[in-house]
This record gives structure tokens, C-alpha cells and sequence, in this order.
């Protein structure tokens, strides 16, 4: 069923002020391959820019000039845009979904309307919140990287007797995976956000709103705090602390603590002054 949507029922939502004719839009799409029925947004303010766009509607910044076209004025276009999305365009999960190629083993814990994708697996200590998006090919509770070396310095398997816990609203995506603990748990905070191809080893614990792009690699019994940006390609060295609201670099190697709100690149990473 189409979405057929009023432009002042969007700026209605979004708290915001419409300018221009109440159209209606019934699809979104990006600035510049967006036709007369699609809503889209746009960070620039710049006339010229935004005269290139067919866009039926568009949600601008609030420096955006006056215009000869429906325009909706916010402090965060895209924030505003992604929430419409989400309200009117999207098509929300009613029940958690298991694609027919995954394995979620018996003792795995499932929350409300999670979804479980292709080639996807769930060992069976293994808890998830509600609402939680595991994408095709990732693997969730699997032993980690646990080996100590006897007296003829063969590697021993340490026992992984622990858990996964994956809070509410966490969505991982493609090829990823996320180690069972040697002991206790390894955490997934709510409304954290893990990208493609991302590595997060035993009793690591990543707190909540966490966004990890691809290709990022977390050592075990590393603690990482809230609100945390990983760029992508980031390496993260066991037993450290990465504080609250820190951002670490793009191709960063990470390898001593790092203290709240601070940002950090390099190889090995160090402080940097914004």
C-alpha cells in the first residue's frame, strides 16, 4: 500500500514550519534522484544547489532562503527526514522473523520483534532484546579468542563457559560477529549500532548508543562506553577503558585508554585538539 502524505502533516511532525504549498508526497528518495512525489532533504542552503533537485518536498536547513518550492525548515534535516522515514514510510517488524537459512540454537533467548537474517547464527548463550536487527551472516555467541600456552608452547583452548547479552534496539550488520565470554557476559548496550564485518571479542563490554562502522576490531575484556564513535578500520587492544562520548578515529590502532569526550587517531592512537 502506497504512503500518500501531506506536507503539513510532515512539518507537523517534525515540529516545524512548512513554507510553500501543502503538497502531497507518497515516496522518499536522495536529493537529486528524487521526482515530483518524493520527499527528501538536503543540508545545503544554497539556492542553486537545491534548484537541481526535483524533489516534491524538501527538509532543509533553517538558514535556507525563501524559495519557489515547498520547503520544510529544521536544525538537523537528516535527523528530521530519517524520523519521517521511520514513522510513515517504513514497514516496522510485528514479530520477530527468522530467516529459514539461519540457526538460532535451543537455550538462545529472543526478544520481541527482532529480526534474524540469512546465514545468520545464535549460539545458545545468547540473549537478545527486543527490536534487534542481526543481518545475514553474522554469528552471535561462538567461543572467542581464548588460548594460553602449556609447557611446549602449544596453544590451549580456554573454556568459554559465559554469555552473550544484546540489549534492546542494537542492530548488527553483515559478517559480523560477537563472541561468548570465557566468564560473566560479553554486552551489546541498547541502541547500539555495529556496521558490516565488525569484531567484538569475549567479555568485551560495549555500553549503549555505540556506533561501530565496518571493519572494527575490539580485543577482549575492553570496556567501551556510551555514546562511543568507532570510524571505520579501527583495532582496539585488550583491557582497556574507552570513556564516554569518545570518538576514535578512522584506520586507528588503539592501544592505551582513552578518557571521556576525547578524540583519538593514529597508529598507535594519541589526543587530538579539535
Amino acid at each position: 500500500m502506497t504512503t500518500e502524505l501531506r506536507a503539513s502533516d510532515i512539518a507537523s511532525f517534525l515540529g516545524a514550519t512548512l513554507d510553500g504549498d501543502d503538497v502531497l508526497v507518497t515516496g522518499v528518495e536522495s536529493l537529486y534522484d528524487a521526482t515530483a512525489d518524493d520527499f527528501a532533504f538536503s543540508r545545503y542552503d544554497s539556492p542553486e544547489k537545491l534548484a537541481r533537485s526535483n524533489a516534491g518536498l524538501l527538509v532543509c536547513p533553517e538558514s535556507t532562503p525563501e524559495l519557489e518550492r515547498p520547503v520544510i525548515r529544521h536544525s538537523d534535516p537528516k535527523l528530521g527526514f530519517v524520523k519521517v522515514v521511520r514513522e510513515f514510510f517504513a514497514d516496522p517488524i510485528a514479530e520477530t522473523t527468522i530467516h529459514p537459512s539461519a540457526v538460532v540454537e535451543d537455550g538462545a533467548e529472543l526478544g520481541e520483534r527482532c529480526y534474524i537474517g540469512a546465514q545468520a547464527y545464535v549460539g545458545d548463550a545468547v540473549t537478545l532484546g527486543d527490536e534487534c536487527k542481526i543481518h545475514a551472516g553474522t554469528t552471535l555467541g561462538e567461543p572467542g579468542f581464548g588460548f594460553t600456552r602449556d609447557e611446549s608452547d602449544r596453544p590451549l583452548r580456554q573454556p568459554h563457559l559465559g554469555a552473550v547479552v544484546v540489549g534492546d534496539n542494537v542492530e548488527i550488520g553483515a559478517n559480523s560477529s560477537v563472541d561468548r565470554a570465557a566468564f560473566s557476559e560479553t554486552v551489546i548496550g541498547d541502541g547500539s549500532v555495529l556496521s558490516a564485518q565488525v569484531h567484538i571479542a569475549h567479555q568485551v563490554v560495549v555500553g549503549e548508543n555505540v556506533s561501530m562502522a565496518y571493519g572494527v576490531g575490539v580485543s577482549g575484556s575492553t570496556e567501551i562506553g556510551d555514546r562511543v564513535v568507532v570510524h571505520p578500520h579501527v583495532a582496539v587492544a585488550g583491557h582497556l577503558s574507552i570513556g564516554d562520548d569518545a570518538e576514535l578515529g578512522i584506520g586507528s590502532t588503539v592501544l592505551d585508554d582513552v578518557d571521556a569526550g576525547t578524540t583519538v587517531v593514529g597508529s598507535p592512537a594519541r589526543p587530538i585538539r579539535r
